[in-house]
């Protein structure tokens, strides 16, 4: 199958776009959004998609540009004839159309099928089946971006496996992949296989085995059932003894023995009653005589207590008055230090007065000088800018652009007196005449134009100077110069551009001094200098007046200070006396902070104690009141004699009860003892009783429904049962085991076969790795081959290279060697393939080795020209096909345009073709 010429109309960017492929090599060049990828998406599309599909695939060829549906015609040769492919892609109403020169037309479906069929395909690729679409020719159809991916990577379908296979089977020399033999073993075992396991290896649902299985389980399920009714009726015929037994129990013990010992409780209760009376009334004659030996012990508590807060009282009124006197003192010391104090604080008002004093007169002075200099620069700029004003105003761009039209004039003055003739009369008998103007002896003439030289009266010569045509264009251009300086000289009013520099010079001088002075009077604060100067002057008025109010102060303090009047100081003395009244008054305020907390403390102390006192005079009014009422009462309480005989009786009485209630008690406990085993906790009798009246009703219940449940249960022979159940499931399983090794050695044989049958593949994966060797033999020499496995059922896989006696995965390597092996290897099946499609099968490569060094690419083209030469017809495209050129690639260069309809029509016989697109 060869490509010959395509046609795009409306697909993407190409409005209308023709090509004509040659039969070797294709080279499609362009910068990228050129619509080189859009030519090999359409081009598989129209080989591979259904016309009427709809979807991705479609809208993907849509032109966004372009009005129209999208239409690709193909021509190729196949099956021995030329053959005109021509599809409109429209969703359902899309048409595909195919004929041959020999007058067969095919349209529709049938245009469909006939084209898969010379393409070696079952069928095209419906819209809604997309995903199928790249596997079609994947391993000669390489997009951009995929060229590093590994061909083998993907179904066997994706590289024409059947067809790979039928070659490499009739290139190699082991004989064929699968004998007939072969073939009917492997039926006959996937027909063996087939009703009893699915494809993955599991039990199939209903075979068989999976009945056998379950046949296994329901008899297992019948053993189990008849060993539980043996067992039910086991358990049922001991539970049946076990009830009669409890049931004789309690009737011959426990109810007997709890009867006898409701009726001792009975008793026990009459005897407790009879004795609360009495200890009522001892418990009332023993609280009485409690509560009056509480009161008499109170009563010593509470005279003891008075007379300790008596002695306490006086102590601590004493202390308090020591405490008030101490107070005055401390009150006294204290305003005496506030006082001086404030005297300190007055002094360090009339020091910092005098300070800011100072500094006002500082700042004043300072301003003042900042004033002056202003004023002086002020001057200074004024000069500068008045000489400035008396200067023409010539910059340096102008004094440079002078001196380059001097330049200009000299040297066009030089050219023209070069170019011109001079003639000079050094004796002469008759009168010579230049134009008519006689000459003298010793005088030279410049001649720059052509003149007429007489001789006398009978001699006339025609002077032409030297350069022809050339001297009138320099004296032309030596006009224009002097034009062009004069105009220049006259506009800046200087005779030449000496005195222009001079006077550039002079203002560049004086606009730097100005520059200069600015960025002096930067440097001074002269912004609102008189407004600062005249707060000042209000704020020294200010302090003053201030001064003038410490009079008192300021005398004071003159007395003090060993140098009198502190207003004769100098600062750095005024400041020292400043600090010295700080420190004083930092001292007088931390003694009087002391001071005060002293004093804060001593009050708080008097306070306490008076909050004492008041406490414990409050505590001595309480005493006497409670005092009081404690010998009132024991007045109303005087102890009877009687009441000590009446205790005695009460007594003996008590105890001869309490002796009798312990009997009870004995005989209760002996009693209790013996029902342990058959109650639970330390319930009452009566309770104990009904529980056991319940018991009864619940054994005889239980006894009743044991029997009918061995009834039941013995109505048939269990053990007979028992051993049916266990002869059916041993049975069951014989059978599941047999079919089990049955299904086994199927599987072992059909895995053994495979085995033996991938160990025969292995040798016929030889003729592609032989195919393969030329290729790659040319890009890394003899010490690297190429290693691959087949498998029958899964294919070609493992493609790996050897290096240095170590394999290496296909994915382990580099990305510009995996470009190049895929290459080599797509180009071997191409070439193995090559008889299944009348010996001519295009590979299209899509800026496929853009990762291989540059160094390889002579390599590179070595390959694809081996490939070309086996029959192989290449389409290379690619950003830079300059690198594709030269090194035997002899392309007849055709520049394509995206609007060219008319192909030539010899096109097809062109070897190697290149094309070059544009935006």
């Amino acid at each position: 199958m060869q490509l010959l010429s395509c046609r795009l109309q409306r697909v993407r960017l190409h409005e209308d776009l023709t090509l004509r492929f040659g039969r070797q090599l294709t080279l499609i060049g362009g910068p990228n959004e050129t619509g080189k990828s859009t030519i090999v998406e359409a081009l598989h599309k129209g080989l591979f998609l259904r016309s009427t599909a709809t979807g991705r695939g479609v809208e993907e060829l849509r032109s966004r540009l372009y009005g129209g549906l999208p239409e690709v015609e193909i021509c190729f040769a196949a099956a021995g004839q030329r053959w005109t492919l021509r599809k409109r892609f429209a969703g359902s109403g899309g048409t595909c159309q195919l004929s041959n020169p020999a007058g067969e037309t095919l349209s529709g479906a049938e245009a469909e099928e006939r084209l898969a069929a010379l393409l070696g395909m079952e069928g095209p690729v419906e819209g809604r089946r997309i995903n199928q679409l790249p596997e079609r020719w994947a391993h000669l159809w390489v997009r951009q971006g995929e060229s590093g991916t590994n061909p083998l990577g993907g179904k066997p379908e994706s590289y024409d496996y059947e067809r790979l296979i039928n070659r490499l089977q009739g290139n190699g020399n082991s004989g064929a992949l699968q004998s007939a033999r072969d073939s009917l073993v492997l039926e006959q075992l996937q027909q063996r296989l087939a009703p009893l396991f699915t494809a993955t290896g599991r039990i199939k649902a209903g075979s068989p085995l999976a009945e056998a299985i379950n046949r296994e389980s329901a008899a297992q399920q019948d053993l189990e059932q008849a060993r539980q009714r043996l067992l039910d009726l086991e358990e049922a015929m001991e539970r049946w003894r076990s009830l009669g037994e409890q049931l004789q129990q309690l009737e011959l013990q426990q109810l007997p023995a709890l009867r006898q010992e409701l009726q001792l409780q009975q008793q026990q209760r009459l005897q407790t009653a009879e004795l609360e009376p009495l200890q009522l009334q001892l418990s009332s004659l023993r609280s009485q005589n409690q509560q009056r030996a509480d009161l008499e012990r109170s009563q010593q508590q509470q005279q003891l207590e008075q007379q300790q807060l008596q002695q306490t009282l006086e102590q601590q009124e004493s202390q308090l008055a020591k405490q008030q006197q101490q107070g005055v003192a401390l009150q006294q010391h204290l305003a005496e230090q506030q006082k001086a104090l404030q005297q300190q604080r007055s002094g360090l008002d009339l020091a910092q007065v005098l300070l800011d004093l100072d500094q006002l007169q500082r700042e004043q002075a300072q301003l003042e000088a900042h004033q002056q200099r202003f004023q002086s620069l002020q001057e200074q700029a004024q000069q500068h800018k008045e000489a400035l004003a008396q200067l023409t105003p010539i910059s340096a761009e102008q004094v440079r652009e002078l001196r380059r039209r001097e330049q200009s004039l000299a040297q066009a003055q030089a050219r023209c007196e070069a170019m011109a003739a001079s003639l000079e009369v050094l004796e002469a008998d008759q009168t010579v005449r230049v134009g008519g103007v006689p000459l003298q002896v010793g005088q030279r003439h410049q001649l720059d134009a052509e003149s007429e030289l007489q001789v006398g009266e009978g001699v006339r010569l025609r002077l032409s100077p030297g350069g022809g045509q050339a001297l009138p264009k320099a004296q032309q251009e030596l006009e224009q110069c002097r034009s062009s300086w004069s105009a220049l000289v006259k506009s800046l009013g200087v005779p030449d551009s000496e005195a222009a520099e001079a006077i550039e010079v002079q203002r560049r001088g004086h606009e730097s001094e100005l520059a200069n002075l600015r960025k002096a009077a930067q440097e001074i604060p002269w912004s609102g200098l008189a407004d600062r100067l005249a707060a000042i002057a209000l704020r020294r008025q200010q302090l003053q007046a201030n001064l003038s109010q410490q009079s008192e102060v300021l005398e004071s303090s003159s007395r003090q200070h060993p140098s009198g009047d502190p207003r004769q100081l100098e600062r750095p003395a005024l400041e020292q006396w400043q600090q010295q009244l700080r420190l004083q008054a930092q001292q007088l305020e931390q003694e009087l902070a002391t001071g005060q907390r002293q004093q804060q403390q001593q009050q708080a102390l008097e306070q306490q104690q008076r909050d004492a006192l008041q406490s414990q005079r409050n505590r001595l009014q309480q005493l006497s009141g409670s005092l009081a009422q404690l010998q009132q009462r024991l007045s109303q309480s005087a102890r009877n004699p009687q009441d000590a005989d009446l205790e005695q009786r009460l007594e003996a009485q008590l105890q001869q009860r309490q002796q009798q209630l312990q009997a009870l008690e004995q005989q209760l406990n002996q009693l209790r003892q013996h029902r342990q085993p058959w109650s639970d906790g330390p319930a009452g009798a009566e309770i104990l009783l009904d529980q056991l009246a319940q018991r009864k009703d619940q054994l005889l219940s239980e006894r009743g429904q044991c029997e009918q449940q061995c009834t039941s249960l013995g109505a048939a022979n269990p053990t007979a049962e028992l051993e049916a159940a266990q002869a059916r499931w041993e049975e069951a399983q014989q059978e599941r085991e047999r079919l089990e090794r049955e299904g086994r050695a199927l599987l072992l044989l059909q895995e053994r076969f495979h085995e033996a049958q991938a160990q025969l593949a292995n040798r016929y994966s030889e003729p592609l790795r032989e195919a393969m060797h030329p290729y790659l033999e040319l890009l890394v020499g003899e010490s690297q081959q190429a290693l691959l496995e087949f498998d029958p059922q899964e294919g070609f896989n493992k493609l790996q290279l050897l290096q240095q006696h170590e394999a290496y995965d296909f994915e382990r390597l580099s990305g510009g060697m995996r470009e190049q092996m895929a290459g080599a290897l797509r180009l071997a099946m191409a070439e193995v393939l090559l008889g299944a499609y009348d010996g001519s099968l295009p590979l299209v490569f899509d800026d496929a080795f853009t990762n291989t060094d540059r160094d390889r690419l002579p390599l590179l083209k070595q390959m694809l020209q081996r490939g070309m030469a086996q029959g192989v017809q290449i389409l290379l495209l690619s950003c830079h096909p300059e690198d594709y050129r030269g090194d035997g690639f002899a392309l007849e260069s055709e520049i394509e345009r995206k609007r060219e309809k008319n192909p030539p029509a010899n096109g097809e016989g062109t070897q190697q073709v290149e094309i070059k697109l544009s935006r």
